[in-house]
């Protein structure tokens, strides 16, 4: 007992050190200030819920209301990577590192039917989740998303990709 007398007041002297430091408040300015190129911010304020949900206001699925640069695809192919390859594969053929160990497959990219689909099923898909496959609204980015299911369709299916992002190794 008489050792926690000894260690209390130093434990409590270390309450003032960690109310003093820096940290962000909620609904408190920020103190990092972000610099993002004008030319790269399109936030799709002025898109409808069907074009937001990837659907045309007519039916049927809606083509991507952003315009990406083939730098970027780069990013899509590191997205695509990260979420989408562990199931779907890295090719879009369904033969994911996951599917040996019990993970249902999922229908390839590949199959003609999915194939002629444009890119918003995929990201109809992505937002909402398809069969066993959960939603990645809360995960991914509207634009993101997006710009995923251009990669899907460019780079995997129509092959029509840049060559620095098929040859581009991404972690």
């Amino acid at each position: 007992m008489r050792s926690l007398a000894l260690f209390l007041p130093l434990l409590l002297s270390a309450c003032g050190w960690m109310w003093d430091q820096p940290k962000v408040k909620a609904f408190r300015e920020s103190p990092l200030q972000v610099e993002v190129p004008a030319e790269r911010v399109r936030l799709g304020e002025n898109l409808s819920p069907g074009v937001r949900a990837g659907l045309k206001p007519e039916g049927g699925f809606a083509e991507s209301p952003f315009a990406f640069t083939e730098a970027e695809l780069l990013r899509g192919k590191a997205l695509y990577q990260s979420f989408c390859a562990v199931c779907h594969g890295v090719r879009g053929e369904g033969d994911g590192r996951v599917i040996p160990l019990g993970v249902p497959r999922p229908r390839s990219y590949h199959d003609p039917a999915v194939k002629a689909m444009p890119e918003g099923y995929f990201y109809f898909a992505a937002t909402n989740g398809f069969g066993r496959m959960f939603s990645y609204r809360s995960r991914i980015p509207e634009r993101e998303r997006w710009l995923i299911a251009r990669y899907i369709k460019r780079c995997l299916l129509l092959e029509a990709c840049p060559k620095e992002v098929v040859n581009a190794e991404v972690h």
